[in-house]
């Protein structure tokens, strides 16, 4: 298949794209082009290489490469051209407005258009921590949630009334080799670096809320196997991981990885939201609750799915990762300083202060 993704070099799209190209299929990329600059920057000593990988054996580098921002639909146009694709996916449409856009870029461009949403999307608070497709999108907390539901909408309506080809992909926390998943950050080093200088972290609620995370490399099996998949046009599919760990666990695994003791203060996400309403609508309007999910859709269209990536070991690899080259240890210093001040605030409230 002559297939096309909107990005093409992220934390789920990376390993997609290797998962692609290694099933024979023709990629090809639209972005602005910074993955293989960064890359030859990185050589020449400017930075840090993207999942390490260097110009000369970057697996990427059998990807057709069309460059232009995708935010600038006259620049688009111009570089897709007369060509047509058998699949498009968007990686980075987040707002419906990107999905209008997609809709004229894309009708009669393709037979099969996949929207990456995400589970945040499901209702909050939920009535059962089971989800499935059929779980209602509701979000009153989220407006990064609340986007991706109408942006669903926008795409259900167009599949309804002019056929255009859609599939919507529903994933929950996937993570690479470069990140560390936690509650607060997932894409950089700013709750590991707490932990190795023997701070305090901060775990929302009691740490029991049980919590599902996908390792990349894993989500692309499920992903490619949709792509150019007939019967899954005009559905909704959630694609995650079997494995369901509490908050607790997974910031003790990555302290076990770290070869250190993880101090975990349980805060309520309700305090967090008092003290920084943008963090608080993150926990609230995803992380607060249980998600454990339900994929025997996604099995019934892609027998070769399942897990095959524990956390254990996932987490593994990314501690390795971030540890071989310390130019990789970027802290969130917004992060970082939020978590303090949650910290200060709660030892004040608890009279530790």
């Amino acid at each position: 298949m002559k297939i096309l993704f909107i990005g093409g070099t992220g934390n789920l799209s990376y390993d997609t794209s290797l998962e692609v190209l290694s099933q024979g299929h023709e990629l090809y990329h639209l972005n602005r082009g910074l993955f293989k600059d960064k890359t030859k920057s990185a050589l020449q000593g400017d930075g840090p290489t993207i999942e390490g990988t260097s110009l000369q054996n970057n697996p990427l580098n059998d990807v057709h490469q069309l460059t232009a921002d995708i935010h600038d639909e006259p620049a688009v146009r111009t570089a897709l051209g007369n060509r047509t694709f058998d699949v498009v996916v968007d990686f980075i449409a987040y707002t419906p407005e990107d999905v209008e856009r997609d809709i004229r870029l894309f009708s009669g461009r393709t037979g099969h258009y996949v929207f990456i949403s995400s589970a945040s999307a499901y209702r909050k608070p939920p009535v059962h921590h089971v989800i499935t497709e059929s779980t209602p999108l509701v979000n009153p907390f989220w407006e990064y949630s609340q986007n991706k539901i109408r942006c669903e909408e926008r795409l259900t309506r167009e599949w309804r009334d002019r056929s255009f080809p859609m599939t919507i992909i529903r994933p929950s926390h996937t993570y690479s080799k470069s990140w560390l998943p936690t509650a607060w950050t997932s894409s950089d080093f700013t709750v590991a670096a707490r932990m190795l200088a023997g701070k305090e972290v901060v775990v929302h609620g009691d740490g029991q809320s049980l919590w599902t995370l996908t390792h990349s490399r894993d989500f692309a099996v499920g992903l490619a196997g949709i792509l150019g998949n007939r019967a899954a046009i005009g559905e909704a599919i959630q694609i995650t991981g079997d494995e369901a760990l509490t908050w607790d666990a997974i910031h003790y695994t990555l302290a076990q990885a770290l070869g250190v003791e993880a101090k975990i203060v349980h805060i309520p996400s309700d305090f967090i939201a008092q003290i920084d309403p943008d963090m608080g609508a993150h926990f609230l309007g995803d992380k607060t609750y249980s998600a454990v999910f339900d994929c025997s859709k996604l099995k019934r269209l892609v027998p070769t799915f399942r897990t095959t990536i524990s956390f254990s070991q996932g987490i593994r690899e990314s501690v390795d990762w971030y540890l071989k080259d310390p130019s990789r240890q970027k802290v969130n210093t917004h992060i970082d300083e939020v978590i303090e001040r949650v910290l200060n605030a709660w030892n004040r409230a608890m009279g530790v202060l």
